[in-house]
């Protein structure tokens, strides 16, 4: 008996194990009675069933709590909560003083920053100096495990001060995730070249250009790359997440020019393909030119009706006849879709009427009168024009040609100037008169001088062979 100890309140204390239950543990601890420690005082939490986590025999160090007594009986509660407590304490310790990480578990989450449970022990992590994507999860957390480091440490019994931090722990890690992004960018970027055809993904826009994402590596998209047509904002024809195939035209250092119309015909091109030389296509005047016309066939699609392709006629003025945005028809005479070149026609629609007509200067011909002034007289033959100019319109010079002459009457002139290729059909009245007044004078001056040459005695033979005819 003079072995047993006399235990106190307060007092630490080790005993053996000689009995275990479900929810309590009986201590030897060489004392009047033996020390009982229930689940609850333990460990934190306290376990379901002590027989799964410690057995007969085993030493157990535990804190004096409470004695009581009485005639009958006396119990020696004891708890190893403290001693846990000072235990983890010292793991926290450690953890501060040698940079450790431990696992915590957030227990709770308040204005200014989440509260964690490290075996027992409550940390404080303020939002400052967590992850900030884990901030916005802030109430999913709660019963989640979270990895800190102790940023702040006074163990005061009354008022600890721990404060834990993950700052390092992601600023490390995304320092490691930029390296390795880094790395696989570099990867991918020595796989690109300039000429290569990729599909990537629009990521994000600026005033004049979009940006594409491929795996690691995003390339500029510049508006004037995006089509062949005229664009005034991006937005209006891409947009954010969106896949689109790119071709590398330009890769300096780590930038990679990107475009769109690089993999799409051009808009001659695209035309072209789809009309061929011979082909009757309609367009808008859009130009007109000292030379000819612009016609737009398509968007950014023109094409060139030259003056001499106008119409058969030289002299047609077609400044008078057309004005912008008319619609006229023409065929294709010739395409370049390298050099954005067609040539039009509008003369090859129509009927030449010069082709069939074949005239000689000097010939008579019968012609129409179309119209009368005092300069001129304008005629037609078989749908050919023709002009009789006043000069030529008569061969008395006081003859009023605008009274003499009537539109629907008909003529004969004679033809003094004739240019098939020029469509020039030059006529003359007075010279056909004249012609005629000579020969009728040169016919009166024949029979003038046969009478002159006749004798008397031809008188007379003549006379005598009138009456033996009688």
């Amino acid at each position: 008996m003079n072995d047993f100890i006399i235990p106190k309140k307060g007092q630490i204390i080790e005993g053996e194990v000689f009995q275990v239950k479900k929810n309590y543990v009986l201590l030897d601890i060489n004392a009047a009675t033996e020390g009982t420690i229930y689940a609850e005082y333990f460990d934190r939490p306290a376990p379901e069933d002590l027989r799964k986590v410690i057995k007969k025999g085993d030493k157990v160090r535990a804190k004096v709590e409470k004695i009581s007594e009485d005639d009958r009986s006396s119990l020696i509660m004891l708890s190893r909560l403290p001693l846990l407590h000072e235990k983890n304490m010292e793991k926290i310790q450690k953890a501060f003083d040698e940079k450790l990480e431990i696992e915590t578990v957030v227990k709770s989450a308040n204005d200014k920053g989440l509260v964690l449970n490290f075996e027992g022990i409550e940390l404080f992590l303020p939002y400052s100096l967590l992850d900030f994507e884990l901030k916005d999860q802030k109430d999913k957390l709660i019963g989640q495990s979270l990895v800190v480091l102790i940023e702040e440490f006074k163990a005061d019994r009354k008022r600890p001060k721990l404060i834990a931090t993950r700052k390092p722990i992601f600023e490390a890690r995304r320092q490691e995730e930029q390296q390795q992004r880094q790395e696989a960018r570099q990867e991918e970027l020595e796989t690109i070249t300039t000429g290569a055809v990729l599909e990537g993904v629009v990521e994000s826009f600026e005033t004049h250009a979009a940006f594409v994402r491929f795996e690691h590596v995003s390339g500029m998209l510049r508006i004037s790359q995006v089509s062949h047509h005229r664009i005034d904002k991006i937005e209006d024809v891409l947009e954010i997440g969106q896949k689109v195939q790119v071709k590398v035209i330009k890769k300096e250092g780590n930038r990679l020019d990107l475009s769109m119309k690089a993999l799409q015909p051009t808009p001659y091109e695209a035309y072209l393909k789809a009309h061929k030389v011979g082909e009757t296509v309609k367009g808008k005047v859009v130009s007109k030119l000292p030379f000819g016309i612009l016609v737009e066939l398509d968007r950014d699609v023109k094409g060139l009706l030259h003056k001499s392709e106008y119409s058969w006629n030289p002299q047609s003025n077609f400044d008078a006849y057309i004005k912008i945005d008319d619609e006229i028809e023409a065929v294709i005479l010739s395409k370049d879709a390298k050099k954005e070149r067609i040539s039009l026609s509008k003369k090859v629609l129509e009927d030449n009427p010069w082709a069939k007509l074949n005239l000689r200067v000097g010939q008579d011909i019968e012609v129409r009168i179309e119209e009368v002034t005092k300069e001129e007289v304008k005629v037609s033959f078989e749908s050919v024009d023709g002009i009789i100019q006043k000069n030529e319109a008569h061969n008395d010079p006081k003859v009023n040609i605008d009274e003499y002459y009537q539109v629907g009457d008909t003529v004969k002139a004679k033809v003094i100037e004739f240019n098939k290729q020029n469509w020039v059909l030059k006529l003359s009245v007075k010279r056909l008169l004249n012609l005629q007044e000579r020969q009728e004078f040169e016919k009166y001056m024949g029979d003038a001088d046969e009478a002159e040459s006749l004798t008397l005695g031809d008188i007379y033979t003549n006379l005598g062979k009138d009456k033996k005819k009688k």
